[in-house]
């Protein structure tokens, strides 16, 4: 180190120098900003990202850090690490820098803009008199996930010191920090500091308190107070259909349609239902989705109105989110009164599934386009639901991290620990395990963790009888788990989805196909119903129908093509109807998903490789193509 970078490091640290590389703990005040969507703009635009970052940094460090005292501890790539003295310093430099991208972005196209989100902390660090370490740095770093685009997020230690340095924060984005932040703010400043409350972040064990500097930025990730004992269901409230005609006689019609909508999804898991009694005032007064939502504790709304002719309907239904106001899902569905008096109603079911799948999909959309802390509950619950039935391996893996963050909020529930081992069997199941031994063992914990919070949980029995049979090979033991989860809950879908799995590779075709329908009588509105349709095919097979195995199989490669032991079963079914070419053409629809799938070792992860019905799945996917070994 030479005398410049020495004298540098000695006013970072304001205090003793640091002689042989040993580490001291100070007061420091940490600033650490990130460029949002620096992986779409690196490859999109690459040069161009890579030129004008490289001269932002050098605007930083030669003049905002120079004009506010700050010292760079480290570029990180597509971020900036910072200390200061005092946080007024760090406030007013993290404000600088908004501005001045935002005047460059006033000549750029939107989609090559560049902005910033940063998290100030101020706490005791360790320092080398290079770097800085410790949990006050790594709380800035996760204040700064909390940020949108343009914003700065401080610890209330940060709040609190701020005083004259937030003055000038008239057009920056947003700054959020900590409670610590916010302690050392004089009062009086508070007005233009917007507490965001208790925040859980990833990697520490309580919530923290944050806080919101200067004005929201454009497109905020932070709206208010967050309250993470928010339950994991959703609510939907059925507004009663309004007549686009005066027609007295076809009044009742909106009823009819709202009744039969809430008939069907109240019997669906995940998701609560509001009493008609509770939305019939609404009717026809659905002009604010936000102040419906606050008198009836809702969180989607369901409405819409209607025409009848002649015995004919035509309804036009629209679901709103009430956290954005905004339509999520919208039809025009043409069916007749005879039918909306029918209890399989078509019109009705097809409203209900429509609105039940509109649900879990606005909810990945979420959970997507938003930091985990800021997520209500049941956002992460559907969303990792979804996502890790529905999506490709970056985003099924990444359900991991939805579920911990789940977990971490509520450490008490069984349930997000049995999704969790959900997620570890489908991982085994899609050909992405990269150590089975070891994930069979992460799953059984979970199931286990589960059960310890609540023995008698349907799903965490259920889900553990599918570790014993897909992970563990163990077929008694999950025969057995599958028929407690049905004794604890006999409407327990997923418990008899998977007990007639387990009875079809045990070769009890008959058990297998009625213990699958059954599971999808029971959750008809299912927005896994590929996954259902899935394992009911592999349950026809076992008995022989095959036919209907292919039905279901089709079905079920509709709504979702990425599974690739729905083409197996195609491919079984085909190759015992001795129908081989076609058999060959759904092969090769598997080996698009899985490339590397031999019969070895599809025998070596079947968890009935030794019983008749093994052995024929196996040679029936040997007739069709798949290679033996490789």
């Amino acid at each position: 180190m030479d005398e410049d970078d020495e004298n540098h490091a000695q006013d970072a640290l304001s205090g003793r120098p640091i002689a042989d590389g040993g580490l001291v703990r100070q007061q420091a005040v940490v600033l650490l900003v990130d460029l949002v969507e620096s992986v779409r703009l690196m490859r999109e635009h690459e040069a161009e990202t890579v030129r004008r970052w490289t001269s932002f940094v050098h605007t930083v460090t030669t003049q905002i850090l120079r004009r506010h005292h700050g010292v760079l501890v480290k570029s990180l790539g597509d971020g900036l690490m910072v200390r200061f003295e005092t946080v007024s310093d760090a406030v007013a430099a993290a404000a600088e820098m908004h501005r001045a991208l935002a005047a460059q972005n006033a000549t750029i196209p939107e989609d090559r803009r560049f902005h910033l989100r940063a998290g100030i902390n101020s706490a005791i660090a360790w320092t080398d008199g290079v770097d800085i370490y410790g949990t006050g740095v790594n709380l800035a770093a996760r204040l700064a996930t909390l940020a949108g685009p343009g914003e700065t997020i401080a610890s209330a230690s940060v709040h609190e010191q701020l005083a004259a340095g937030l003055a000038s924060l008239a057009e920056p984005g947003e700054t959020i920090g900590s409670a610590s932040a916010r302690d050392e703010l004089t009062h009086g400043v508070d007005a233009i500091c917007e507490d965001m409350g208790e925040c859980v972040l990833k990697h520490f064990d309580k919530p923290v308190r944050a806080y919101r500097v200067g004005p929201a930025g454009p497109y905020p990730s932070l709206a208010a107070r967050r309250d993470y004992g928010t339950p994991m269901e959703p609510t939907i409230a059925i507004i009663p259909f309004n007549a686009r005609r005066d027609t007295h006689e076809h009044f009742d019609v909106g009823n009819l349609i709202a009744d039969s909508v809430i008939w069907r999804l109240s019997k669906t898991p995940n998701l609560k239902v509001i009493s008609r009694l509770s939305t019939n005032v609404f009717r026809g007064r659905v002009n604010d989705v936000a102040e419906v939502s606050a008198y009836l504790g809702a969180t989607y709304i369901l409405s819409g109105g209607y025409v009848v002719d002649a015995g004919e309907v035509m309804v036009t239904a629209e679901l709103s989110a009430a956290r954005t106001n905004r339509v999520v899902w919208t039809d025009r569905i043409r069916g007749t009164v005879a039918d909306l008096l029918q209890p399989d109603s078509e019109l009705a079911q097809r409203i209900a599934s429509a609105a039940h799948l509109a649900v879990f999909d606005a909810e990945v959309e979420h959970v997507l386009t938003q930091p985990l802390p800021t997520l209500e509950s049941y956002s992460l619950l559907l969303g990792s639901i979804r996502l890790m039935h529905c999506s490709g391996k970056d985003e099924f893996l990444q359900t991991r991290k939805i579920l911990d963050e789940l977990i971490n909020r509520h450490s008490r529930i069984a349930a997000p620990r049995a999704w969790l081992a959900n997620w570890f069997i489908l991982r085994v199941t899609r050909g992405w395990s990269e150590d089975r031994k070891r994930e069979a063992t992460e799953a059984l914990n979970a199931t286990h963790a589960a059960l310890d919070r609540d023995p008698s949980d349907a799903l965490a029995l259920a889900t553990e009888g599918f570790v014993h049979c897909h992970l563990l090979k163990d077929l008694d033991a999950a025969r057995e788990r599958c028929d407690q989860a049905v004794e604890a809950n006999p409407s327990h879908a997923l418990g008899w989805l998977y007990r007639g799995t387990v009875d079809a590779f045990n070769g009890r075709g008959q058990a297998a196909v009625e213990a699958t329908r059954r599971a999808l009588q029971l959750s008809p509105l299912d927005p896994q119903r590929y996954y259902f349709e899935s394992l009911g095919a592999t349950a026809e097979l076992s008995a022989h129908n095959y036919q209907e195995a292919e039905r279901l199989a089709r079905s079920s490669l509709s709504l979702n093509r990425m599974h690739p032991s729905t083409w197996r079963v195609l491919t079984i079914a085909l190759v015992l109807q001795d129908r081989i070419d076609e058999a060959r053409a759904a092969l090769a629809g598997m080996r698009r998903l899985e490339p590397a799938l031999t019969v070895q070792r599809y025998i070596a992860r079947i968890p009935n490789a030794q019983l008749e019905t093994g052995r024929q799945w196996a040679r029936c996917l040997e007739i069709a193509g798949l290679p033996t070994m490789g």
